[in-house]
């Protein structure tokens, strides 16, 4: 597998949520040994709860949500952040990683699904985690009839839309000055991958 995350100056989404705009720098390597992917349920807030703060503290620059948007949710509303896939990576029964996957209710954009809330810890970055858990959701989103995956990338993340493009997202449109933030300006790039259709 290829690819690992490396964190970024700053990657804004005005949606609200993380723009899917993980750096990637692209080598060879392995997942790593007994790394588990799986999605979490509502029973799992205190894992969702562990790994979403410290993605927020670790990586402040990444987020278009900050830590104290997030501390103090009851338990309640982060089982409700818990509607919609979020999956989580485990080393060691550990979480080291997550992606979220945002999937469109309109019965006419219901082919539609956003890739949200990227983060693989730094120590477990360069084991081909991220790939894997990119894998993952694809393949989820597949299974629920999705026909295309969609994010949003810093245009200045050269290695992110690289490592994207390797993985068949094409770049389908341009935000100026989509991401905000920290004294810095830059505009999105939004990124679509086509998922085939199940032949029966």
């Amino acid at each position: 597998m290829l690819g690992v995350v490396v964190p970024f100056d700053q990657r804004v989404a005005a949606h609200g949520v993380f723009s899917a705009a993980w750096e990637l720098v692209e080598v060879d390597v392995s997942i790593e040994e007994g790394s588990i992917i799986r999605r979490l349920s509502v029973d799992d807030i205190d894992v969702f709860r562990r790994i979403r703060l410290e993605a927020l503290s670790h990586e402040p620059f990444s987020f278009a949500s900050v830590f104290g948007d997030w501390v103090h949710l009851s338990d309640r509303e982060w089982r409700q952040h818990l509607d919609q896939p979020v999956f989580v990576a485990f080393l060691s029964g550990q979480p080291v990683g997550m992606v979220g996957l945002r999937f469109e209710r309109a019965r006419k954009m219901a082919h539609r699904t956003r890739l949200v809330s990227v983060y693989v810890r730094k120590d477990n970055r360069r084991t081909g985690i991220a790939a894997k858990l990119l894998h993952d959701v694809t393949e989820h989103a597949r299974d629920r009839g999705v026909l295309q995956v969609e994010l949003a990338v810093s245009a200045d993340n050269s290695a992110a839309i690289r490592f994207y493009q390797r993985h068949g997202f094409v770049e389908v449109g341009r935000i100026p000055n989509g991401f905000l933030g920290h004294g810095t300006e830059n505009d999105e790039l939004i990124m679509v991958l086509r998922l085939a259709r199940e032949r029966g």
